[in-house]
């Protein structure tokens, strides 16, 4: 089977404190729409096996792990010990998406593992099972089986869908030449002593359902809405990504805004050409630059080798 796995970003992110200091995960209230390009590309061989699960893993990066450390590793082993049907899988994955970027790569060849191998096996196992097995696997997992723009709440596994579509989205991504590990990012959250969480995604959610019949422009309302709580702390942190960040916007982009927990840095733009304005501008600035679209049909199309 063949398969993309798009990124993702988060339009809006808060990042609410710990309830306990014992808590490992902080709740989260995102609005997260998926994108796509960049994708990764995932190839997938699956051959009954006599008694005993094999599973092969081979990237075209060789700085990822392709053993259990691997997120797409991971769910191929726990599909099939929940099926008990012993297969060997050969996985070739092509990565496209940078690493340490915000954009939900490893979650996304997850999930696109997820749904391949539960195509492959008649969906024997149903989606709400599915949907928990990709909440036990990472909190960005769910949001991309539901494959359309949803509100994902608390550490990830509540997955919500809008009552109202949105409009397809264009712009640019820019990933400077430096990676934000998460818990480093959260370390920044968390070091700020009485922080308030955002409000920004009950907020533009209220924006968004009351402007059904577009009296607003939906450039207009995310200028002025898009919100991400890692914001502040991560540019103050990483000045190549507060660098990017400033060149988008001075390059003529809507908004700029941090994608998830960084370094990637995404620019909203009017439409598909202002978004090549945009990129023709960056590109010649840094190792990667990609011009975006939420207008995916085919994203999530499993196709047979």
């Amino acid at each position: 089977m063949f398969l993309r796995a798009p990124c993702k970003i988060n339009l809006t992110l808060d990042v609410f404190n710990k309830k306990e200091s014992t808590d490992i995960y902080h709740s989260l209230d995102s609005l997260v729409v998926p994108f796509g390009e960049p994708a990764d590309e995932l190839r997938i061989y699956i051959e009954p096996a006599d008694n005993k699960n094999s599973i092969t893993l081979t990237c075209n990066d060789s700085q990822l792990p392709i053993d259990n450390r691997n997120l797409a590793y991971r769910a191929a082993d726990m599909y099939l010990e929940r099926i008990d049907k012993p297969c060997h899988i050969k996985i070739e994955l092509y990565k496209r998406i940078p690493a340490e970027a915000g954009l939900g790569g490893g979650s996304s060849n997850a999930a696109a593992v997820l749904r391949a191998l539960n195509t492959h096996f008649n969906n024997i196992i149903d989606q709400r099972t599915l949907m928990a097995m990709a909440a036990r696997l990472g909190s960005d997992v769910s949001l991309f089986l539901a494959e359309k723009p949803v509100r994902m709440r608390g550490h990830g596994e509540i997955i919500e869908s809008l009552n109202f579509e949105l409009p397809s989205l264009y712009g640019v991504i820019v990933r400077p030449d430096t990676g934000v590990s998460t818990a480093h990012a959260y370390a920044l959250l968390d070091s700020i002593q009485n922080r308030q969480p955002g409000t920004s995604t009950e907020q533009l959610l209220s924006h968004l359902c009351n402007n059904k019949q577009n009296s607003t422009d939906i450039n207009e309302l995310l200028t002025t809405s898009l919100s991400n709580d890692f914001e502040s702390v991560v540019l103050a942190a990483y000045p190549t990504i507060a660098k990017a960040y400033d060149m988008i916007v001075t390059s003529g982009a809507l908004r700029a805004l941090l994608c998830g927990s960084g370094s990637a840095v995404f620019g909203l733009a009017r439409n598909i050409q202002h978004a090549e304005q945009i990129a023709n501008l960056l590109t010649p600035h840094f190792p990667f630059t990609t011009i975006v679209s939420s207008a995916i049909p085919e994203t999530f199309v499993i196709s047979q080798l």
